[in-house]
């Protein structure tokens, strides 16, 4: 037997394992799972949810704003879907135990969000024309969070994006 393929073949099976190690790090570093040091799988501290809806607040006087997933809302009329409204928000609430507050009753918060906005987007009140009218959404958004939280403990709602697809 020759020696070349038989050492080709061997470093290219290192090799393959070597890449093989790094690439299954990597994956488990992107999911946040450690590898110990038996090569069994530990799963890793994953941020905590609130981390990533509530930011600012680290400092006196520093604003908090408590994130709120992306919504899409269809405008239906008769005739069937006319267009969608994509809306990403974010509040800015008085304090972070407010901010813990919101984030605690987040699904209640969506669900006021959706019927309110939904609602007025459906009967036409937030829109002018067929283009939607930002001041009365930013106006109904802090209602429907304020039925959960309070309107005292909230400072604006932004609307950080917002698009909308003619059908």
């Amino acid at each position: 037997m020759k020696k070349a393929p038989f050492l080709f073949f061997l470093f290219s099976f290192l090799a393959l394992g070597a890449l093989q190690e790094n690439f299954v790090s990597s994956a488990l570093a992107a999911h946040g799972a450690k590898k110990s040091e038996g090569g069994k799988e530990e799963k890793g501290e994953k941020k905590k949810k609130k981390e990533d809806t509530i930011t600012g607040g680290r400092f006196d006087g520093d604003p908090v704003y408590v994130h709120i997933a992306p919504m899409v809302l269809p405008i239906i009329s008769n005739d069937g879907i006319e267009q969608l409204v994509s809306l990403i928000v974010s509040v800015h609430v008085k304090d972070l135990d407010t901010a813990n507050t919101l984030h605690k009753n987040m699904p209640r918060v969506v669900d006021s969000l959706l019927r309110h906005l939904y609602g007025g987007l459906d009967e036409g009140t937030l829109k002018k024309g067929k283009l939607v009218n930002l001041d009365r959404i930013k106006t109904t958004a802090k209602t429907a969070v304020g039925e959960i939280i309070g309107t005292e403990n909230i400072r604006e709602v932004l609307v950080e994006g917002i698009a909308q697809r003619m059908l």
